[in-house]
């Protein structure tokens, strides 16, 4: 590959090529050590590390310090036009901050999470897809060309395949990696057909020259349809997330933090990219379509985790809860961009953004915590735990953070956005025709019984997972975890209550990609902000986290004093727990998960088709039995009833095609060949 059309670094563009450089250091060198796992477990993550940690200084410079300008890397390969080229401007660079930060952490953790592989796998070859999957992950959200984009997805797609069926030896791993990487082949031809519509109109491969102005409209919508189906199914929206709750447990616990965290988040910046940067914003109905699409996708994720044991499968579903308020946000900006509402349009980018990075946040933290939890108990089922605040309090505490942020409440950083996004809603109602006002008002009111649902959610895991008495004798003996997967951990609990705090901060990361994109500051005219009071859209004013917080802290010794007084000349009896006519209270006489979920499984049956499934061991007479076991299971609607249909009617097809087709005659088989060329010779000859 020729050298010479490299663009002249500065230093910053060092900085960038020197994090992608020790990403690939790190994937050879962890096979070079292979022998020895753990030089293969220290050398794969402090590489990656060390080059997630450069990714952060490179981002947050080029954000705070060059927000105006944009970095080019290009190499050209000899093959007109396909050219390995990087093009970094802020909303590439949020998006590397976001991947960066998140790996970050993960490679800390993973120093201490890869023992429980040590003797069973292979760590050097873990070693390699890990960083390979970062550093695809960042190829991918700087690609600056169609060609090199597709090429970074389809690494990105391959390597998290691999890794999601690491312990390929389960039956479930197994069928989880096939239907993971069918969805995303599906998705990614859709995405190939857009960007071929892209460059055949445009005559441009490279994203910062793509004049789209005279792409005629029924091609835009074209390509919009195209790109919403393949983007949404790598983000997991309703309904093509099918592959999400399967892959995502599957994977070990640091690669489950990962996809979750950021790999979904590529689709929702291939979404803005093409919607907002190439295609300029789009149409009323473009943002209304996503804007619905998020509104479902959030109160149906939500409603399939509600019901889960699993505990990381809980936490896949809420995955789609959360990219579907990422898509409200993005849905009511495109609104806004085609109504000529720029104001609105930036706070609810802005909105958009700042969830992607909290979810990125609070979300990587719940998946480690599960991960540590299946590291020290051997098993995810939440009806087989309980009890771990006593046997793993750092975790517990760490857990209930994100807990806390997921469901969105003050001071935490899900709060921050969740209600930014409300803001947006509730700011775009007045807005638009009537059938638009409608549809806000029922994304707004999905919106609220989701959040409603994802609280109750997390008061189950936790209460289930955590508290209460030990249910079997694996939570009994289960240990705290490591001190690198408690550090991995501290530190994003820490960064869920700064962010929610101080989200000022993040806001000025971000008003960079407002002015690149929009063209306009949410500092200026949409909002003005301050370190305690938060104004949002036309002047409406709340209080913000760090008010909250400051608030809280005055309350707590107030409150405590009260108590005290009002408690100073009471009297208190002790009396010993109702316990049935037991003679101990014991693990069964406590909440299970499923006990839990079940009046909202009751009412909503006709949506959950709920099967149950009772075993009974019968002891020396009919009259009494041994044991009994009784499970519950949800169905998934969109697998049983969208999607094995069509699998049906597509494998009956094939199967009709080949008796017609596949005749065993040569001569017949020579005839096919001898078509194709003679259509191919037209085709070619008119064009």
């Amino acid at each position: 590959m020729p050298l010479d059309d490299i663009a002249l670094f500065s230093g910053y563009e060092y900085i960038f090529a020197a994090l992608l450089i020790l990403y690939l250091s790190g994937a050879l060198l962890s096979l070079l050590v292979c022998r020895s796992q753990k030089g293969s477990n220290a050398v794969a993550n402090v590489a990656a590390a060390a080059a997630s940690l450069t990714g952060i200084i490179f981002c947050v410079c080029k954000l705070l310090i060059y927000n105006g300008r944009s970095f080019d890397i290009n190499l050209k390969t000899g093959i007109y036009p396909i050219s390995i080229s990087f093009h970094i401007d802020n909303l590439s660079a949020f998006f590397v901050l976001v991947i960066s930060l998140l790996a970050f952490v993960a490679s800390i953790y993973s120093m201490g999470y890869l023992k429980h592989y040590y003797n069973s796998r292979n760590i050097g070859v873990f070693g390699f897809l890990y960083n390979l999957f970062i550093a695809s992950m960042i190829m991918v959200v700087t690609s600056g060309n169609i060609f090199f984009f597709l090429v970074a997805w389809e690494i990105m797609s391959m390597v998290s395949y691999f890794l999601v069926v690491f312990e390929n030896e389960k039956p479930e791993t197994q069928r989880a990696g096939t239907i993971y990487i069918i969805m995303t082949h599906i998705g990614t031809a859709f995405i190939i057909a857009a960007f071929v519509l892209i460059y055949q109109y445009t005559g441009s491969a490279s994203f910062a020259e793509i004049n789209a102005s005279g792409i005629p409209y029924a091609v835009k919508n074209v390509i919009f349809i195209f790109s919403l189906i393949g983007f949404g199914t790598k983000a997991g929206i309703i309904p093509l997330h099918i592959w999400l709750p399967k892959a995502h447990p599957a994977a070990p616990g640091n690669i489950s933090a990962l996809m979750s965290g950021v790999m979904i988040k590529t689709a929702a910046y291939g979404i803005i990219r093409i919607v907002f940067d190439i295609l300029g914003g789009g149409y009323l109905w473009w943002g209304t379509a996503i804007l619905l699409l998020g509104g479902i996708s959030a109160i149906v994720g939500i409603a399939f985790a509600f019901m889960e044991i699993d505990i990381k499968k809980l936490l896949a579903y809420s995955s789609v809860e959360n990219m579907g308020i990422i898509f409200i946000g993005i849905g009511l900006s495109s609104i806004a961009c085609s109504n000529g509402n720029t104001v609105l349009a930036v706070f609810s980018l802005t909105a958009s953004l700042l969830h992607i990075f909290n979810h990125s946040v609070f979300k990587g933290l719940l998946f480690l915590g599960a991960g540590s939890v299946h590291y020290s108990t051997g098993t995810r089922n939440m009806e087989r735990l309980g009890g771990l605040i006593r046997k793993m309090p750092y975790t517990a505490m760490f857990f209930l953070a994100g807990a806390l942020s997921i469901s969105a409440l003050p001071p935490f950083n899900g709060f921050v956005s969740e209600w930014a996004i409300y803001q947006a809603l509730f700011a775009s109602a007045g807005t638009g025709g009537s059938w638009m006002k409608i549809i806000i008002i029922v994304t707004a009111a999905l919106l609220a019984i989701a959040g409603v649902l994802a609280a109750a959610s997390f008061i189950k895991t936790f209460g289930t997972a955590f508290l209460a008495l030990p249910r079997t004798s694996a939570a009994e003996e289960a240990k705290e975890a490591p001190r690198t997967m408690l550090a991995g951990m501290g530190i994003l609990a820490a960064l869920c209550l700064a962010a929610g705090i101080f989200p000022v901060h993040l806001l000025k990361l971000l008003d960079g990609i407002n002015r690149e994109m929009l063209n306009a500051s949410i500092f200026q005219g949409a909002a003005g902000y301050s370190s305690l009071v938060l104004h949002s859209y036309e002047g409406n004013t709340s209080i913000s986290p760090a008010a909250l917080a400051i608030i809280g802290l005055l309350l707590i010794p107030a409150v405590l004093l009260a108590v005290r007084y009002m408690s100073k000349n009471s009297s208190f009896r002790n009396y010993g727990t109702w316990d049935c006519g037991y003679r101990r209270l014991d693990s069964r006489m406590q909440y299970t998960a499923t006990g839990f979920s079940k009046p909202v499984r009751i009412v909503f049956r006709a949506f959950y088709r709920p099967q149950r499934e009772l075993q009974i061991e019968r002891g020396s007479s009919r009259y009494f039995f041994k044991r009994a076991r009784y499970k519950v299971s949800t169905v998934s609607v969109f697998e049983k009833y969208l999607y094995e249909p069509i699998v049906r009617s597509v494998v009956n097809f094939a199967r009709r095609m080949r008796l017609l087709i596949q005749t065993g005659s040569i001569h017949t088989y020579l005839i096919y060949i001898f078509v194709v060329v003679i259509a191919m010779l037209i085709y070619y000859a008119r064009a």
